[in-house]
């Protein structure tokens, strides 16, 4: 292998982490603005779907216990 050959051979692996790194910065703004079932990627709707109804049973069940942790944690702030 000639000099030239291995001098340019870290080139394409430097250039994809640099992208990396930049790309990644923006990826993650973008996903700081992204709902939950957004951010969970599951492959078809159908899941998708499921995903949906799991997390509003959990936003269900926590607003049905936010009266009983507000008495419980009364006037711990």
């Amino acid at each position: 292998m000639s000099a030239e050959a291995a001098a340019l051979r870290p080139g394409p692996t430097v250039a994809k982490t640099a992208a990396d790194i930049w790309l990644g910065g923006r990826r993650r703004q973008q996903e700081r603005h992204l709902s939950l079932t957004e951010l969970v990627r599951v492959p078809g709707p159908r899941l998708h779907r499921s995903v949906e109804r799991q997390f509003g049973q959990m936003t269900d069940a926590v607003s049905r216990l936010e009266p009983y942790l507000e008495h419980g944690f009364r006037g711990r702030t």
